[in-house]
């Protein structure tokens, strides 16, 4: 028998304490392994992080949660991508789906075939190739039907789409952790008022503010920024990212819905950072990321109030932050989730992503009794990949943008951006490729959509294409934006689909913060 743990606590509740709890029970069914979540009730979640990215729906089918169930209990609304207004220059939008952008054409990436079909004067969006795109732009959706029937052809529509969820972050917490309570977790409700770590850095022990002390093989920090373990007890250090991304301050706001929730984000390039616009079944979710250096509170908060649609339903709240990550995120028995381990704004709806993405790591990683320093190693590599391919990514939407209309996009102009970002820039301008690490988050489409809605084109494409017939490659991109706008308008609208499906319980519907 191996030197197995025999506890897991979870200091911290909020999404991404319960998302761990959530996992980790389906996770470690059968292995005897006790896990305790202390909560306290002095400490309000910060709850704001309310807009998902597709991975979302990976944590619901491997926590073997039920989707209508979840949605109702979670007032959520679906997601296929996000809109951009106003980045490259005022007036201007473009769209960053999810799922695939096109079908590939002989061995060749689609985006090279709709370069070379560009260059023969054909004139079709980037977006025209995207189901998710056009589903979004006409307000459709539906789940992705099972193919019962073998025998009929696949529709590359219906199987290439891909959404995730707007949701309420306060009812996220709240429906784990029922669950959670069904499958078994102890949950304490206390205060952590001292962490004993032994000389050799290990935590043993935590006292609460009801008398008692907790003990326990590893711990799971989920307090927030703080640190409470990682960083107040275990002082591992932080990597502080400022200097590429200087938003460090947003205020958020709750409003009544005006009109229909639409299936999308909508994040609004502004004088000194951007707003956000999150339509979930009974209420928007709205804030605004800014730069201090750029912007008061007392402007940032104008700014977000004189953009908002609907009635108020909380006063305006300021949430400062510092952009970067733990210089370990696991450090020997303690691991460190969702805000406790870093921020990276939520320009691309990313945090919950990490969160579930560090959980999957942990198990794929999972310790025993022994804490093995070349497996903590491993896991402490293959997470910086991911905030360093996600940091990159939400610092091209800055340095790519035309504005200089505020000092805030002037400093944008000349930003510094790291080796690893200009270095794909460089190759994507010259060749219209994008390099990717070992399993990115941001697929190649990702990439394409941003730079594309940038006006950044490469000076050239694949060369083996110009063997392509330009009138046949024409007739089958035609051919394939017909499948899709057909697909598209035989589905009900977003709305009338959440009606008929999935609308949220009377009560959820009701709740506010």
């Amino acid at each position: 028998m191996q030197n197995t743990l025999k506890s897991i606590c979870i200091v911290g509740g909020g999404t991404s304490g319960w998302m761990a709890a959530t996992l980790l029970t389906t996770a470690l069914r059968g292995s005897n392994i006790q896990i305790t979540v202390i909560e306290s009730p002095d400490i309000a979640t910060i709850g704001v992080g309310e807009s998902t990215v597709p991975s979302m729906m990976d944590f619901l089918q491997a926590s073997q949660i039920n989707l209508k169930e979840f949605i109702q209990a979670t007032s959520a609304t679906f997601k296929l991508g996000i809109r951009f207004d106003d980045w490259l220059t005022q007036g201007e939008s473009y769209f960053h789906p999810f799922g695939r952008v096109g079908k590939d054409i002989n061995g060749f990436d689609f985006y090279q075939a709709w370069l070379k079909s560009l260059a023969d004067g054909q004139t079709s969006r980037w977006v025209d190739h995207s189901p998710s795109a056009i589903m979004a732009e006409h307000e459709r959706f539906m789940l992705r039907p099972h193919q019962s029937n073998q025998t009929q052809p696949e529709n590359w529509v219906l199987s290439h789409f891909a959404h995730s969820l707007h949701l309420d972050a306060i009812q996220v917490a709240r429906y784990l952790r029922d669950l959670c309570h069904k499958r078994g977790v102890t949950r304490i409700e206390a205060t952590v008022k001292n962490v004993n770590v032994d000389k050799k850095d290990f935590i043993r022990s935590l006292e609460l503010d009801n008398g008692s002390i907790v003990e326990s093989n590893f711990f799971i920090d989920c307090t927030g920024f703080k640190g409470l373990l990682i960083e107040n007890s275990l002082k591992v250090g932080y990597q502080d990212w400022s200097h590429y991304l200087p938003c460090n301050r947003a205020v958020t706001v709750q409003t009544e819905n005006v009109a229909n929730p639409v299936p999308y984000t909508i994040a609004t390039a502004r004088e000194a950072g951007w707003t956000w616009k999150i339509p979930l079944q009974h209420r928007t979710g709205n804030g605004y990321v800014f730069s201090s250096e750029h912007c008061s509170d007392e402007q940032a908060t104008e700014t977000l109030l004189n953009s908002v649609n609907g009635k108020l339903i909380n006063n305006p709240k300021i949430i400062p932050f510092v952009t970067g990550k733990r210089e370990k995120i696991w450090h020997n028995n303690c691991l460190a989730l969702g805000l406790a381990a870093g921020f990276l704004e939520p320009l691309e709806s990313t945090a919950i992503h990490l969160v579930y993405k560090t959980l999957v790591h942990f198990i794929k990683y999972f310790p025993d009794m022994d804490f093995d320093t070349c497996n903590e190693l491993a896991f402490n590599q293959k997470i910086d990949v991911d905030y360093t391919e996600i940091r990159d990514f939400i610092i091209l939407h800055y340095c790519t943008s035309g504005r200089d209309d505020s000092d805030f996009w002037r400093w944008c102009q000349t930003m510094p951006v790291p080796d690893s970002l200009s270095e794909k820039i460089r190759l994507f301008r010259q060749r219209g490729q994008i390099e990717h690490s070992t399993e990115p988050f941001f697929t190649s489409d990702s990439w394409y959509s941003i730079l594309e809605g940038m006006k950044i084109r490469p000076q050239k494409y694949h060369p083996l294409l110009d063997g392509f017939d330009s009138q046949g490659l024409a007739n089958t991109l035609h051919k394939n934006i017909e499948n899709i706008r057909s697909t598209v308008l035989k589905m009900p609208s977003h709305h009338d689909y959440i009606q008929a499906n999935c609308q949220a319980t009377h009560q959820n519907a009701k709740a506010t913060i």
